[in-house]
């Protein structure tokens, strides 16, 4: 079953779990193990990004009953975690500058972060665990990359249709777009500054490791996507970067 299938279905038994009123916990619950991602973040998408969308973190990866790594997209950094005694509710212990975050457990396995002095909404964020083929934790970066960017493209050149269409995958591969070979969707840290005006971009890796920035537009989701050049860094100066003429279209009819 296609990596979207698996998170259009997640998202649906969140989204049925919230309408129905399902906010149980189950108490002397298990500490959960393995890869979980925000999927709060990702069922907005490919309308929303990431970077528009207040979150704490991307991914959690809990590694035995007492240790969790967090991912917050620029920055990896591990914190210890805890059951607390209602049997109900896990710690983790300065998590923030607010200090220690908790999370339950849902009936549906999910994961349910009491964010709210961080994010500022009114709604906890969720997570979940979801297997993709093989049995393999399914991470943030994949099912991103799924959502808003993979699929076959027909591509256009400064308006030139090419001979031939284009793919690209979500573990971060590229075929047919020679020189290039592979691609990174910037969604946090540094690179969210890179223009100005602000526009998302996508770096595109060729063949002998060179990299070159784009300014990024989707246009209807991913009918298509569209790729503008953007200027030279400017000396003494974080961003900043002016944005060109569009150089690449890329349609999926």
């Amino acid at each position: 079953m296609p990596t979207y299938v698996l998170l259009a279905c997640c998202i649906m038994m969140i989204s049925f779990g919230r309408k129905s009123g399902v906010n149980a916990v189950s108490c002397d619950v298990t500490p959960p193990s393995g890869r979980y991602i925000n999927t709060t973040v990702l069922e907005k998408c490919p309308k929303v990004l990431p970077a528009d969308i207040p979150h704490f973190c991307f991914e959690f990866n809990f590694r035995g009953n007492d240790s969790v790594d967090v991912d917050n997209g620029f920055e990896k950094f591990s914190l210890p975690f805890s059951k607390e005694q209602d049997g109900c509710r896990f710690k983790i212990a300065g998590a923030s500058l607010f200090g220690d975050m908790y999370f339950t457990i849902q009936p549906d396995s999910s994961l349910q972060l009491i964010d709210t002095a961080w994010t500022k909404l009114t709604t906890f964020s969720t997570f979940n665990n979801i297997k993709i083929q093989g049995g393999t934790d399914l991470r943030f970066e994949y099912a991103l990359n799924d959502c808003a960017i993979a699929g076959e493209y027909a591509l256009f050149t400064k308006g030139e249709l090419a001979p031939h269409a284009i793919t690209f995958y979500p573990n971060g591969q590229i075929n047919g777009f020679k020189p290039y070979l592979g691609y990174a969707l910037c969604y946090a840290g540094d690179c969210l500054e890179e223009t100005d005006p602000y526009s998302q971009t996508i770096d595109l890796l060729d063949e002998r490791g060179g990299v070159v920035t784009f300014a990024m537009k989707s246009v209807e989701g991913k009918m298509a996507i569209e790729l503008y050049s953007i200027g030279d860094p400017v000396p003494d100066q974080k961003g900043g970067r002016s944005i060109g003429p569009m150089i690449y279209e890329l349609r999926t009819e």
